[in-house]
């Protein structure tokens, strides 16, 4: 096994082969095409290029294909599109085309379109993108004007685009890099440029800076899966590693010698550098060359005599080859314990013992007791061997650590590791079985994830063999059921299955996770044009907000009927909910836009919920308080058509009170007095005495109106105030009597007082605030003389507080209080009056106490 060992430097590599290639019917096909892998053993897609000139072979139609990682055909659809600038896959297993548009496509594993969206459109105005560098969650382009552009999202732009800092450089860079954010949706990036003048920039949304690598101009940048280190490799052939942190360090520095701009540079785990380059050769044909190595300046070539591609994995390299797929990948310290020629290590003679047993010699027991002390730790290495290994090893392996766990006293957490260990390697076995064809290791599946192997594995249709993998390692099946459902509706147009019978078989595979949303699978149902499915399905959501977002949806692509079954149940939802977002959002489907702009159908909305009014009173309710904010006449009308005398009488009456015209105020208010002297079926009796009361206030209003109306003629013709134009329509009635005793109209106040029936305590009040703000102290006087029906302390306080100690004086002692005299002598500085007061009141009660007590008689 060591003997197809490589040493670089001081470490042993190995390239085995992974599959023969069954694409070898095009030798030519990694040449012509852009190709792009992603990584944990996934899919290649290969497009035709371009830049290069191919013959015509067969039809000119263009094709876009997906390709397993042994070269199998997954899918093909039709290429239209020209301007490809690159091309790469996501986190999700997306593929993504950006184009010098700035438009970005991105594309299913099966080939299916999934999102078009351009980054910005200020690219196209700059010459459009020249080069472009793809992370997992975003897109770094660079402009023909040297301008950068980094989006954080591969499904939308909008606020996920940012212009960065301007680079100022005379000449075209060679290469941009861009390191990703430390989290998803951060715009936190920053992006290496490789100038052609020598040096390299750091560029981020607020400057860029000079970092100050030396032995440049650099022409190709690679980071690492880790995002811990970054390769540059200058057109000199200096090769440098630099450790990504807050301050760029130099690692390592090796020279090759003087080289073109490689065909790719990837990293082959975060070990070392693979470099592919094409270089003529001496009869007229072209060397395809690897170069595997960098550390101490050590490197590995390996020829080919076909082209290739290269696929960076976390714990290696795949070289996707014409005719053979093969992992290049450095011998983990496990491995190289174990079967190094010549090793006693532990593990080796671990191994050894097993050998010896199952051949029967009794010399294993020897093997073992040198070891003895060491045998837990060549337990674990042998595990660690075998999820390193293929299957022709992997099992002896495990077989060695379960041999010398039984010579074991105490094994911690041994069985755990050894079933997590057969686990693993189990699902990574299958995986590599035709036609799924995924060779994932170990290594990869652990910091993929259960969660992330189960969507890759739905995406491209394995939805049975993913559900087996989260049941058997205790995983959910959620995501995995949600892709199903989707991909059955998508692709039930020519099934005979009719809807009813496609939920059904829906809801038979969700009962195996509680509680999973229904609510997106009906989104997808809407956007197939199936709107009875998806209500169908709604009705098992348990989320409201969900089933109100799918049911607008659906009414915005539905004809005229299917509309108005949606928002009836959108509102119908919403109301039950009790969430005001909810209902706003249903509310503005039903009026094509928000309730209270003009624009909006207020009639549509009111149709809807006329039909249902009890269930939707509160969203009615709801919709005339947003109108009554300013749209006085829509809320009336839509109280009306929804028969609510009386709402529409109050938004009828709150309308008064915009206006100044005496005419449209009386025409208000006779129409106030007739909606709410009106029979509303609705109201309760309570509600009825109210508009009772209102029907006769809108009365007496009216009443109000016409004198204020004579009072303002009487004022002209009679130049009341000095000439002075006086307004009284529209005031209070309170306000119009004072205002009258302030003119010194005491009979026209009184007069009016008469005809609207205030009552003499009220009036009383009035008159004394009137003729105080008038300054006639006199009259006021000579109103207070009268027999007061409100007492005298209103005039008391009136004087005192206008200064006038004189009347009042006068008036102290008609006041009842004893108490209260002392207060008001004490606010006047007459202090022994005030005394004399407290000594009365204090006898006075004394005398009144006697008799009570009968002390008298």
């Amino acid at each position: 096994m060591s003997s197809d060992w490589q040493k670089l430097a001081d470490l042993w590599y190995r390239k085995p082969e992974v599959y023969p290639a069954q694409w070898t019917d095009d030798p030519e096909r990694l040449h012509l095409c852009v190709a792009a892998g992603a990584p944990y053993g996934g899919p290649v897609a290969t497009v035709r290029n371009e830049h290069v000139f191919q013959p015509v072979k067969g039809s000119l139609q263009t094709h876009l294909q997906t390709w397993t990682a042994a070269g199998r055909l997954i899918q093909s659809a039709p290429w239209v599109h020209t301007g490809l600038v690159t091309m790469g896959w996501s986190a999700q297993e997306t593929l993504v085309c950006v184009f010098e548009s700035g438009l970005i496509r991105t594309f299913s594993v099966m080939c299916e379109p999934l999102h078009v969206f351009t980054i910005d459109e200020r690219i196209k105005s700059e010459g459009g993108a020249t080069m472009a560098s793809l992370w997992p969650t975003g897109v770094a382009v660079l402009t023909r004007k040297f301008s950068l552009f980094v989006n954080t999202s591969l499904t939308r732009s909008e606020d996920a685009c940012h212009r960065f800092a301007d680079i100022r450089v005379p000449s075209a860079p060679l290469c941009i890099c861009a390191l990703p954010p430390p989290s998803e949706e951060s715009a936190d990036v920053q992006v290496i440029v490789g100038t052609a003048e020598g040096p390299v920039l750091m560029v981020d949304r607020h400057s860029s800076r000079d970092i100050g690598l030396t032995d440049g101009p650099f022409m190709a940048f690679s980071l690492s899966s880790s995002g811990r280190l970054l390769a540059c490799l200058s057109t000199k052939g200096v090769f440098k590693v630099v450790a990504v942190s807050d301050e760029l360090k130099v690692l390592d520095v090796a020279n090759i010698e003087r080289i073109k701009k490689p065909k790719q540079m990837v990293w082959c785990g975060d070990d070392c550098i693979a470099l592919y380059l094409i270089a003529p050769s001496d009869h007229n044909s072209l060397q395809h060359i690897l170069f595997v190595g960098g550390p101490q300046n050590d490197w590995i070539p390996y020829q080919y005599d076909a082209p290739l591609h290269l696929v960076s994995e976390c714990d290696g390299c795949r070289v996707m080859g014409t005719h053979k797929i093969e992992f290049v990948q450095r011998v983990p310290h496990s491995v190289e314990a174990i079967f190094s020629i010549g090793s006693y290590d532990p593990p080796a003679l671990l191994l050894y013992a097993l050998e010896q047993y199952e051949k029967g010699d009794v010399c294993a027991q020897e093997s073992l007791r040198p070891i003895k002390d060491q045998l837990a730790e060549a337990v674990s290495t042998c595990l660690d061997a075998a999820l390193c290994e293929e299957a022709s090893a992997f099992k002896n392996l495990l077989k060695a650590a379960s041999f010398g766990r039984h010579f074991l006293t105490e094994s911690p957490g041994c069985p755990d590791r050894h079933r997590e260990a057969c686990r693993s390697l189990r699902i990574c076995r299958e995986l590599r079985k035709a036609p799924i064809e995924i060779p994932i290791t170990p290594a990869q599946l652990e910091k993929l994830g259960i969660a992330g192997l189960s969507l890759r594995l739905a995406q491209r249709h394995f939805h049975l063999l993913a559900m087996r993998i989260c049941e058997w390692v205790g995983h959910s099946q959620e995501k995995v059921l949600f892709h199903w459902a989707c991909e059955k509706i998508r692709h039930a147009r020519g099934s005979p299955q009719t809807d009813e019978q496609l939920c059904h078989t829906i809801l038979d595979k969700f009962q195996r996770c509680p509680g999973i949303g229904f609510a997106e699978v009906a989104r997808v149902a809407a956007e197939m044009y199936r709107p009875h499915l998806a209500t169908l399905l709604l009705n098992h959501e348990p989320r409201s907000h969900a089933q109100v977002e799918v049911l607008v949806q659906l009414s915005r692509e539905g004809d005229e009927k299917d509309r108005d079954i949606m928002l009836r149940l959108a509102l119908d939802k919403a109301a039950r909910s009790w969430d005001p977002d909810l209902m706003n959002s249903a509310l503005s489907a039903a009026c094509f836009g928000d309730p209270c702009e003009r624009r909006s159908d207020i009639q549509s909305c009111a149709k809807l919920i006329k039909e249902r009014l009890y269930e939707l009173q509160v969203v009615g309710d709801m919709v005339t308080r947003q109108l009554m904010r300013e749209q006085f006449d829509r809320a009336r009308m839509f109280n009306d058509l929804l028969d609510r005398k009386r709402q529409a009488a109050f938004a009828a009456l709150h309308r008064v009170f915009r206006q100044t015209s005496y005419d449209e105020r009386t025409k208000l208010l006779r129409f106030s007095k007739d909606l709410f002297g009106m029979n509303d079926p609705i109201a309760t009796d309570a509600e009825k005495s109210s508009m009772q009361f209102m029907a006769q206030s809108c009365a007496e209003e009216m009443e109000l109106l016409a004198e204020q109306l004579s009072l303002e003629e009487k004022a002209t013709a009679k130049s009341w105030g000095r000439g002075r134009t006086q307004r009284f329509l529209g005031l209070p009635l309170v306000t119009t009597l004072v205002k009258l005793l302030e003119l010194g109209e005491v009979r026209e106040a009184d007069e009016l007082r008469k005809t609207m029936k205030v009552s003499d305590k009220r009036y009383w009040r009035i008159k004394i605030r009137g003729l105080a703000n008038a300054g006639n102290f006199e009259e006021l006087n000579a109103f207070a003389i009268v027999n007061s029906p409100i007492g005298y302390e209103p005039f008391v306080e009136t004087f005192l507080k206008h200064g006038r100690q004189d009347f009042a004086l006068a008036l102290v002692p008609k006041v009842k209080s004893g108490e209260q005299q002392a207060q008001y002598y004490q606010q006047m500085g007459l202090h022994d009056q005030a005394q004399r007061a407290r000594q009365g009141q204090e006898r006075s009660g004394a005398g009144r106490l006697l008799n009570i007590l009968g002390v008298g008689r």
